[in-house]
């Protein structure tokens, strides 16, 4: 209150209006002067809905479930949801969009764990005061499974009094539908379960998936716009789509910009051929076994049907998901 009554009256005082963007930036000062720059930072996403390509299916229930319930106030509101699924999935992107899309304060925790002993505790407090402020914010933490630690016997002390305190702001019903909390993790099964009970951000757990279908096809099309223009037959679509097979969103990305690098070096368009040949020089890194490990946590973890790729799976098919990730374990793959 003490920082906008300075700018009230500088503004008084220089006979000028403050606009809406002024006041945001006295917020964030000040907030940031209470917790650190390295504590906190204001997450302002360029981008929207209609800039991200594919999950059609997600993009609809996004807009029609959770930007809804994230936005309710009573008890209908969320305490949080978590978002998984496979490195390179567009996870952290689409989840940008949905906080460009919300009218609300959108928060990122860097780090709140500090190096010096009972330091994290009195960070921690100060995060707590500062909530208690803000009539309505969104936590955004990603990589959660690195920045919120667990609550087993091997976990440090700090750790431990940090999540636990973390897992009761969720859960504090005084905070919900004023703290949302948003956890985005491609290593779901490393999250306290403590974290994904039902209250807290297991109301909703969102996989995040690779293409398939018609997303597929909209990724291959966005893929060679900005190099061939006129766009592809349907049998260079489908040529394409077996030379892709495994492409992930950040993969499909990574080959748009090396098609739009090679055509403007040679400052023109590429033909299709020379298309195929940048494809098939690409050898893809070798994760596979972890990003299928990955793939199959967020399936076994989704708190959805209707966001499974086939919504009708049975309890055999989930059976053997779980027997998959056990012998993935057995060969090391984490």
């Amino acid at each position: 209150m003490h920082a906008l009554m300075q700018l009230l009256k500088g503004a008084r005082h220089e006979k000028k209006e403050l606009s809406q963007d002024e006041v945001i930036t006295k917020v964030e000062e000040f907030i940031k002067s209470q917790l650190g720059e390295d504590i906190v930072e204001f997450k302002k996403p360029s981008h929207t809905f209609e800039d991200v390509v594919g999950f059609t299916r997600l993009k609809e229930f996004l807009k029609s479930e959770l930007i809804p319930r994230f936005a309710a106030t009573g008890s209908e509101a969320l305490s949080g949801a978590a978002v998984c699924g496979p490195i390179g999935g567009g996870k952290t992107y689409i989840f940008e969009a949905v906080a460009s899309e919300l009218d609300m304060v959108v928060l990122v925790l860097k780090n709140i764990r500090s190096q010096w002993f009972g330091q994290t505790d009195v960070i921690f407090e100060r995060l707590r005061r500062v909530l208690n402020a803000l009539a309505k914010v969104l936590i955004f933490v990603d990589e959660a499974d690195t920045q919120l630690g667990g609550v087993g016997p091997d976990t440090h002390d700090t750790e431990r009094r940090l999540t636990g305190k973390i897992q009761s702001m969720m859960a504090d019903t005084q905070m919900r539908g004023r703290v949302i909390w948003l956890l985005v993790t491609a290593r779901i099964h490393l999250l306290s379960p403590d974290l994904r009970r039902p209250g807290r951000v297991g109301d909703l757990i969102i996989p995040t998936l690779d293409p398939e279908g018609p997303d597929r096809e909209e990724f291959l099309k966005w893929v060679l716009k900005p190099v061939l223009p006129e766009g592809a037959s349907a049998e260079q679509l489908k040529r394409l789509d077996q030379e892709t097979l495994g492409y992930s969103a950040a993969s499909f990305a990574s080959l748009r910009s090396e098609l739009k690098a090679k055509a403007k070096r040679e400052g023109s368009q590429l033909n299709f051929d020379k298309i195929l040949v940048a494809i098939a020089d690409h050898i893809p890194p070798a994760i596979e076994e972890t990003r299928r490990y990955q793939t199959l946590q967020a399936l076994v973890n989704c708190t959805r049907r209707s966001l499974l790729p086939d919504p009708n799976v049975t309890a055999e098919q989930r059976r053997k998901w779980a027997e998959e990730l056990r012998f993935l374990e057995a060969r090391g793959v984490r």
